[in-house]
């Protein structure tokens, strides 16, 4: 995947890096959460401790009530998985670098116009030689 599609994929809000032939099992964030603590034989709370977080916390994300978790780079990093698969269900070659996914929600966070101006200035950098 090039640069300039995964900020388009980034900016139009679509959800899922993961290939089309190889479609996630555990479909939602929820249920990867959940699936991976489990298979680890973790309690919430462990997670949480792990995570640097509370068992309230793993506790909404596994309930789905938190899709965008703030953490997602401590939790992923507490299950040993990748942030990406952890988000979106990405594959391992499909998944972005962790400095990429802070990037990212950094700039999910900012309000505009300074997004617009962020996004404009990498697109100009990927297009100079």
């Amino acid at each position: 995947m090039d640069n300039q599609n995964t900020v388009e994929r980034l900016d139009s809000g679509v959800g899922s890096l993961a290939h089309p032939e190889q479609t996630p099992t555990v479909e939602t964030l929820a249920n990867r959460v959940r699936k991976t603590r489990r298979s680890k034989s973790w309690t919430q709370q462990k997670l949480a401790d792990l995570a640097h977080t509370t068992q309230a916390v793993i506790q909404k994300i596994e309930n789905g009530k938190s899709l965008r978790p703030r953490n997602i780079v401590a939790l992923a990093k507490a299950l040993e998985v990748d942030p990406s698969w952890l988000m979106f269900g990405a594959s391992g070659t499909e998944s972005l670098p962790l400095e990429a996914i802070a990037v990212a929600k950094a700039w999910s966070e900012l309000p505009e116009p300074q997004r617009s101006s962020v996004k404009d200035q990498v697109m100009r950098l990927l297009r100079s030689p």
